[in-house]
């Protein structure tokens, strides 16, 4: 079903504006790509992207604003795999009395939608106090560091003041899925998703990279897979593996010792691989339990690295 609305009507309106104002954005702050991925790993695949411009989806599959996703199908659509959303937060608006949008008619529509089988994963705001706020999601993970989010592309600054990206706030993940069996809330640090997002994404553009003609992700639970051969297969669960193995990895020194290899490897970017970067955790953690101090541990594996060969670009 798609509909012309007067929100989406308006949201066509805004876009083709030679210049716009930060207020004028509302619903239409992007999540930044390495959070979106840090999701994707710890709660994802997701396969279908619920509320989009059009142009700011998250998954090869969307509903844009003239489909307005509170009239679509979402379990049908999904068959059994999950969603992700940005839900836009503007004041509940209707058309021929059919809602579009409003927190609180996205949660009530999310909620019939769980009951058919549907799998939805929100980045919302933390907002506890708010009559939409989901009480009864499955699970919802808040996440501690606050979140700023990114202009759309089609924005247009009108001068220097409106090239300022979005003032941060205080953000949670909420996940509607009733086969959900761990418990009902968890916290994250925003880092580590962020960390976990950019492992997600160098894996992506490394793929990319041997690939450039074409790229395909693989979705595991996609029904009619490509099978065209025009690019490469990405295999979700895989690259998902892949963070949590470098996750664990990451995990197992204390935070001085991430630290000090993390400000090495910074001054010789073109120096790391995964060996080195094993050496120079054993070596900074010895260090530090002999009490150096952390800028002569940063100068001692820098030192190591000079006497390494850069690595070579991959070909």
């Amino acid at each position: 079903m798609n509909v012309t609305s007067k929100y989406a009507q308006s949201l066509a309106e805004l876009k083709a504006k030679p210049a716009h104002y930060l207020k004028e954005v509302g619903d239409q702050w992007q999540t930044p790509p390495a959070l979106f991925w840090g999701v994707f790993a710890k709660f994802g695949p997701f396969i279908l992207d619920l509320f989009t411009d059009g142009e700011n989806n998250k998954c090869a599959n969307y509903y844009t604003v003239e489909d307005n996703a509170l009239v679509q199908d979402w379990a049908e659509d999904l068959n059994g795999a999950k969603a992700f959303a940005n839900p836009p937060y503007s004041r509940s608006s209707y058309e021929d009395e059919q809602a579009i949008t409003g927190m609180r008619n996205i949660i009530d529509k999310t909620r019939i939608e769980r009951d058919k089988g549907a799998k939805v994963v929100y980045l919302i705001k933390s907002a506890t106090s708010e009559v939409w706020w989901p009480e009864d999601a499955d699970h919802v993970c808040f996440i501690r560091g606050r979140i700023s989010f990114d202009l759309p592309a089609w924005f247009k600054p009108a001068n220097k003041k409106q090239a300022a990206s979005s003032a941060g706030f205080a953000c949670a993940i909420a996940v509607f899925d009733r086969d959900w069996q761990g418990e009902r809330m968890s916290y994250i640090n925003r880092d580590d998703l962020l960390r976990d997002g950019k492992v997600m994404l160098d894996v992506i553009n490394a793929a990319a990279y041997h690939s450039p003609t074409a790229l395909t992700i693989k979705n595991t639970t996609e029904t009619h897979p490509d099978d065209s051969g025009d690019g490469e297969q990405i295999d979700l669960e895989h690259m998902i593996a892949q963070v949590k193995h470098k996750e664990a990895a990451h995990n197992k020194w204390p935070s001085e010792v991430q630290y000090v290899v993390e400000e090495a490897f910074k001054a010789n970017p073109n120096k790391f691989n995964d060996y080195r970067h094993a050496v120079l955790n054993e070596t900074a953690n010895k260090l530090l339990l002999e009490k150096i101090r952390p800028s002569k541990v940063i100068a001692e594996l820098c030192a190591m690295l000079d006497k390494c060969e850069p690595m070579r670009a991959q070909a």
